[in-house]
């Protein structure tokens, strides 16, 4: 909630601060952005970024939306899920771009820009399980919550076409991620809660590129939570169009 209310923050107050500032340039201000990245690996994915022009070769970007953790067939060696599911998600963040004056012949937001980020990722998913590890099989319903949190800095490349389409590739976005992932077991059953709950983590986390790596021997403490801080990477691919009032070239 804390990261959710500083990007909040974010949105509001550096607008203002650099309104002052801004100058008149002979482009569109505004592009709005479809993530097409998460809708490839997540149920659901509804991202969108709102890319402002602040000064000269700089803007501020903002992403909100939703999605829903992948669906996994296979809990474990034991462990048989139903096929119904109740998972959500959210992601948030904001992103600020210096558009490199010697290496781009055109204004932003066209050309080479490289720039700070800060995103924070959620999801929850739960679901009805059955445990046959035992003498006869035995019900419950696991819910899981995971949080990233991302700093880094990212660099990439936006076209634009026809001065109202765009086209932007984020190709290398390495970040300190901290990963927070919670998981608990519900319901009247005799097995061992921390073996079964460590074998679903297992399953879930090997859905996130390098986390399987990163979280490798760490099991879920006595609260069901565990807690790491690692290196994250970025890839996007958006589509963009812009709008906004196009000022005349002195």
């Amino acid at each position: 909630m804390k990261a959710i209310l500083f990007v909040l923050l974010v949105t509001f107050y550096v607008p203002v601060a650099f309104a002052q500032d801004s100058v008149k340039v002979g482009s569109r201000m505004n592009t709005i952005k479809l993530d097409l990245t998460h809708s490839l690996l997540y149920r659901n994915a509804y991202n969108l970024s709102w890319e402002r022009i602040m000064k000269p070769n700089q803007t501020l970007g903002i992403t909100v939306g939703r999605q829903e953790f992948p669906q996994i067939l296979n809990l474990g060696e034991n462990i048989k899920g139903e096929r119904s599911d109740n998972s959500g998600g959210y992601k948030v963040g904001a992103e600020y771009r210096f558009y490199l004056k010697k290496e781009n012949k055109f204004a932003a937001p066209r050309g080479v820009y490289i720039g700070p980020y800060f995103s924070v990722l959620g999801f929850n998913t739960a679901r009805d399980i059955t445990y046959t590890g035992g003498e006869t099989p035995q019900e419950a319903r696991y819910n899981a919550r995971f949080n990233l949190f991302s700093l880094g800095g990212q660099l990439g490349y936006q076209f634009v076409f026809n001065d109202r389409w765009t086209l932007d590739l984020v190709v290398v976005g390495p970040s300190l991620t901290r990963y927070d992932a919670r998981m608990r077991l519900e319901g009247d059953f005799e097995f061992d809660p921390d073996d079964v709950q460590n074998e679903i983590l297992d399953a879930l986390i090997d859905k996130f590129p390098g986390l399987d790596d990163l979280l490798e021997d760490k099991e879920l403490d006595s609260s069901g939570k565990v807690d790491v801080v690692g290196i994250g990477y970025r890839y996007q691919f958006l589509i963009g169009y812009r709008f906004g009032k196009k000022f005349k070239k002195n």
